[in-house]
């Protein structure tokens, strides 16, 4: 009994100081940029080197704090996954109206409602390039979505992090278009659907990482993430219906963004703006692309 209370209060003790170290932890009141990751006064309302707009969540004391208490989720990669399951919410009530019901959710989307939506099929070679980029948005059916979320969420931090918020988005839209074109030519009449090929973008850049950073921890991202891919790529060839020419063509866009995008932050005005500029074009672009959806929908 007096080693149970021993242990008991070793328990307590140790909970008790994780708690005051949090709790220190929150009072730093500095703020960190999301766009470009400097260390920034408190008071600034935006970040004096790239005029990224600051709020209260960004000091580093919330940050510690939401960061010992939730999950770690970056801004775009929270944005990416509201996204996914809006648009397939949307998908379902289409479908749901064509009579189809809830089948939906664990079996498969109707393939006319893919194809209003956005999902890339035949129509790309008759001009509607836009399905390269909405497809990536679009998901099949409840387990599909489930499962890239999962691994979104759990790997979109990590780069988002790495390569900061305007180059994250930049690649996740790059990789999803390069996994659509390279599925696209491999198997022009299908209908396809996912971002996994952007999720594999982002395998990409982390390999990329690797093997640009000769160092301990280079070599293990390297290593990590070229298990990730063989893994992969190996569930794409026994699971069947799935897409693995998205995959690689997502890869090698990942791949080639890494070798050619550091992961080092700019601290000049002109790369800053540079990077904001193509943050804001992609955002534009998907944006454009689900405008012309809603053009031809129903066509």
């Amino acid at each position: 009994m007096r080693w149970r209370l021993a242990r008991f209060r070793r328990s307590v003790a140790e909970w008790l100081d994780r708690a005051g170290s949090l709790a220190r932890a929150g009072t730093v009141r500095q703020k960190v940029c999301p766009a470009c990751r400097a260390l920034v006064d408190a008071r600034d309302s935006r970040c004096p080197f790239c005029d990224e707009r600051l709020s209260a969540l960004d000091r580093v004391g919330i940050k510690r704090l939401l960061g010992g208490l939730l999950p770690e989720g970056p801004r775009y990669t929270l944005a990416l996954l509201f996204v996914n399951f809006v648009l397939f919410g949307l998908a379902l009530l289409s479908a749901s109206r064509s009579g189809v019901g809830l089948e939906p959710i664990f079996g498969h989307m109707p393939a006319r409602t893919l194809v209003d939506l956005g999902g890339r099929d035949y129509h790309v070679w008759d001009g509607q390039w836009w399905r390269l980029v909405t497809a990536v948005f679009l998901h099949a059916n409840l387990i599909h979505l489930l499962f890239n979320s999962l691994v979104l969420f759990d790997l979109g931090p990590s780069v988002e992090e790495m390569y900061g918020t305007s180059r994250f988005l930049v690649l996740y839209v790059l990789a999803g278009v390069a996994g659509s074109l390279a599925s696209s030519l491999v198997h022009p009449f299908s209908i396809t659907v996912g971002c996994s090929g952007a999720l594999f973008g982002l395998i990409g850049v982390m390999i990329a990482y690797g093997y640009r950073h000769r160092t301990g921890l280079g070599e293990q991202v390297r290593s990590m993430y070229l298990r990730w891919a063989v893994y992969g790529l190996f569930l794409g060839f026994v699971i069947p219906g799935v897409d693995n020419a998205a995959h690689v063509g997502g890869l090698l866009g990942g791949l080639i963004f890494g070798a050619l995008v550091s992961d080092t932050p700019s601290f000049t005005r002109r790369g800053i703006f540079g990077w904001r500029l193509a943050g804001h074009l992609a955002v534009a672009l998907v944006t454009i692309c689900f405008l012309l959806v809603g053009l031809h929908y129903g066509r």
